[in-house]
């Protein structure tokens, strides 16, 4: 496609969500959703949701948590996006927890199935990124880790000058919006209890915080004058242990302690993407594609170079969706009462997804360094032969 002189792209990554548990009345656009009884408010407990209970949970024999929430009402903003724009409803990410998915979206590769420590000593891995990407095509670009540094910190460039320049604490970003000043490619992560993750102490409210801090984040673009240059996408890191009800492709396996020959990594299941902005057409974009096509996406929309990881460079990619002729709605702002868009009548039937277009079932190669060291595809995620206890109960 034509590239945009000085178009950006900001990506935002919240925490632990299924495309069926987040997005129920999407069903009524045509996207593939379950429909189940909902429940008024999101459960503010965390559930099982590592590499040992997603296994599980694949292979039928752990149920994760069957829960819908009215999405309308918990997240109207989120809703109205996805009605509104594009609302992928076939995206997945990796079959574990957090730091996977972050850095599967963040660089297309993962080191590890499962989360080092969040406190203390921590791995450091030289991997590309999107943000070396960006460098390398002499593009601007931030990152926004949470208040710890998390998830930018294991990458050896982000660490140092001069990347390290570039890595902003969360609070930087409304005032960098507002003051027209952000770069070309942000990557922006919440602080905990706004990442929509499950309070490890009771907090009903924890869903809406998560959102509203997004959606302030999305003014501060509009009050800046960024939202006709502006593509955003939103999407969690993982399935957070809630059920889905769509199978994904088995594309790349790892080896267990029950799967000596592999078992699915890539893909994990469902997680919602949303991409919205001034020249974003409205879809329900029904291909598979992996957190891998979010650096792709970014990639084809700015006219970098490829990255170098055959994950990313061979990945499928939004960027069609976006048209430069368009004039699109700015959205609602924060605090204002939404009325979703009417539903279109008669609904339409689901588009199925094409078939996966590369190979299906391969061992995951070892990853590509920055250095040319040799580091091997992740085995780190325990498998129990006991699934995990079943999940509790909203």
């Amino acid at each position: 496609m034509t590239v945009m002189a000085g178009h950006r792209v900001i990506v935002f990554l919240q925490e632990n969500k299924t495309t069926d548990f987040y997005f129920r009345t999407l069903a009524s656009w045509g996207a593939v959703v379950a429909q189940r009884p909902h429940v008024t408010a999101p459960p503010d407990f965390d559930q099982p949701h590592d590499r040992n209970a997603w296994v599980h949970f694949s292979m039928g024999d752990y149920p994760a948590l069957a829960a819908q929430i009215d999405n309308d009402t918990v997240i109207p903003f989120y809703s109205w996006l996805a009605k509104q724009f594009v609302f992928c409803d076939h995206h997945f990410g990796a079959g574990s927890n957090s730091t996977s998915g972050h850095m599967l979206a963040t660089g297309g590769q993962t080191p590890t199935m499962k989360n080092p420590p969040f406190v203390g000593p921590h791995p450091v891995w030289d991997l590309p990124s999107i943000f070396t990407t960006a460098e390398a095509g002499g593009m601007s670009w931030a990152a926004f880790p949470d208040q710890s540094g998390y998830p930018t910190k294991f990458y050896a460039s982000l660490n140092v000058a001069p990347g390290s320049a570039n890595v902003h604490p969360p609070k930087d970003f409304i005032p960098m919006a507002k003051a027209g000043s952000l770069p070309q490619v942000c990557y922006v992560w919440s602080p905990a209890g706004y990442d929509e993750h499950p309070p490890h102490v009771s907090d009903p409210t924890y869903v809406t915080k998560g959102q509203n801090l997004v959606w302030d984040r999305v003014q501060a673009v509009i009050d800046g004058g960024g939202w006709a240059e502006t593509t955003f996408f939103l999407t969690w890191d993982d399935w957070g242990g809630y059920t889905d009800s769509v199978p994904t492709p088995s594309i790349e396996t790892v080896p267990d302690a029950i799967h000596q020959g592999g078992y699915a990594a890539i893909g994990g299941s469902r997680i919602p993407l949303l991409m919205f902005g001034g020249k974003v057409t409205q879809a329900i974009d029904p291909e598979w594609h992996s957190h891998a096509c979010i650096p792709k996406t970014i990639i084809d929309l700015l006219g970098l170079p490829a990255m170098g990881v055959p994950r990313v460079d061979t990945s499928p990619s939004l960027a069609s969706l976006v048209d430069w002729s368009l004039t699109r709605p700015v959205p609602p702002a924060p605090g204002a009462t939404i009325t979703q868009p009417k539903a279109p009548h008669p609904t339409p039937k689901p588009t199925p997804p094409a078939p996966w277009p590369g190979p299906l079932n391969q061992p995951m190669p070892a990853l590509v360094t920055l250095d040319g060291s040799s580091l091997p595809a992740p085995t780190d995620g325990l498998v129990r032969p006991k699934p995990p206890k079943p999940p509790k109960n909203p």
